[in-house]
């Protein structure tokens, strides 16, 4: 009796060993699957055959409330007419992407970061130099003539691209701004 006890613990126990096992192993690759957040970026503005800026962060503004719902991890029906935010990787560096949209599309994409920002400015207007897109460039003081902003703007017919470097409290921040300026 005591053979055949031992012998249906023995069972359970390599079941449960294998069972443990499985569940061990559908766990690990569903986390691995699931992991869309942060997206790494590289070449962070695409141009077209005009040398055009035809995305920033691999969004247009012809991209797809579809594609915009899978990206964001929202229902479609809630696309429109909002502001969807979602943490990326410029390089190995974070940022934040910010998306504006109306009823049918897409009016402004945002890229904002506070990480490395001269490298990361100066990486971007040497990419716009290269594909010859000329950006005036503005500055702004507060009265008692320290530096608040420095602001680089090139204005197509269809597009507005803004770059703000904004020193606020004791901190460089960057941001650009890809607005469509052919809504209809």
């Amino acid at each position: 009796m005591r053979v055949i006890r031992f012998i249906v613990f023995a069972c359970f126990l390599v079941i449960f060993i294998v069972i443990a096992n499985i569940i061990h192993k559908n766990m690990s690759s569903y986390e691995i699957v699931t992991i869309t957040s942060p997206f790494n970026y590289y070449n962070l503005i695409a141009y077209d055959n005009n040398n055009n800026i035809k995305s920033l962060a691999s969004l247009s503004f012809r991209t797809s409330f579809d594609s915009l719902s899978e990206m964001f991890d929202i229902e479609r029906p809630f696309i429109a007419n909002n502001i969807l935010k979602k943490n990326i990787n410029i390089r190995e560096d974070e940022a934040q992407l910010i998306v504006f949209t109306d009823d049918n599309s897409i009016s402004q994409i945002t890229v904002n970061s506070s990480i490395n920002v001269e490298s990361f400015l100066e990486s971007i207007l040497n990419n716009l130099s290269s594909n010859n897109i000329q950006l005036e460039k503005q500055s702004l003081d507060d009265e008692d003539g320290n530096l608040l902003a420095e602001i680089y703007i090139f204005r197509d017919d269809n597009y507005k691209i803004v770059i703000t470097k904004s020193y606020i409290q004791n901190s460089i921040n960057l941001s650009i701004d890809y607005v469509n300026l052919s809504m209809s």
